[in-house]
């Protein structure tokens, strides 16, 4: 029997682990009698649960952005640039002297589109308002939209590919 306390700390998680619980139940219900096991016979590990139940979510998504603000804030143009996966023409170094005169950014994320597949990518598209501030005080306000892929759960797909990146911007 599973320990169902495994549900408190996926808690995030939950509905998608009840649907691999319920396609278990239904598996193991509509198999008719065959030489091999149905899927209710095959244990399940706290790791497989975990894996099996990570799906993209819009959190996640928007999320990516925050986190590439909060880069530019601090400085750390590397990890910025690394979320950008290929989405400017800019060398890093001119992506870093893009930033040389801004003091702070601010981003105000609104309601993300629904999550689209194609080709065995997933992307979605979030609208922002991002303030900058620069050294000397002057204020800038820009908007547009972030596009932002990852890999669909494949196999043979790794954690890198299947975490979102900006894909594209159209910010003005």
């Amino acid at each position: 029997m599973m320990n169902f306390s495994l549900s408190t700390t996926l808690k995030q998680h939950r509905v998608t682990v009840g649907g691999i619980l319920l396609g278990i139940a239904i598996t193991s219900y509509s198999t008719t009698a065959n030489s091999q096991p149905s899927a209710a016979n095959i244990p399940l590990s706290a790791s497989t649960l975990i894996a099996a139940s990570v799906q993209p979510s819009e959190s996640d998504a928007v999320q990516v952005i925050r986190d590439y603000y909060s880069a530019i804030n601090r400085r750390d143009y590397k990890q910025a640039y690394s979320i950008l996966s290929g989405a400017t023409h800019q060398s890093f170094e001119q992506f870093k002297q893009g930033f040389a005169n801004t003091k702070s950014t601010t981003v105000k994320i609104g309601k993300p589109g629904d999550i689209n597949g194609a080709a065995g990518s997933l992307y979605i598209e979030i609208p922002v308002n991002v303030t900058a501030t620069t050294k000397n005080g002057t204020r800038q306000s820009f908007r547009g939209n972030y596009v932002l892929r990852r890999v669909n759960n494949v196999p043979g797909s790794t954690a890198e590919q299947r975490r979102w990146h900006i894909y594209s911007a159209k910010i003005s």
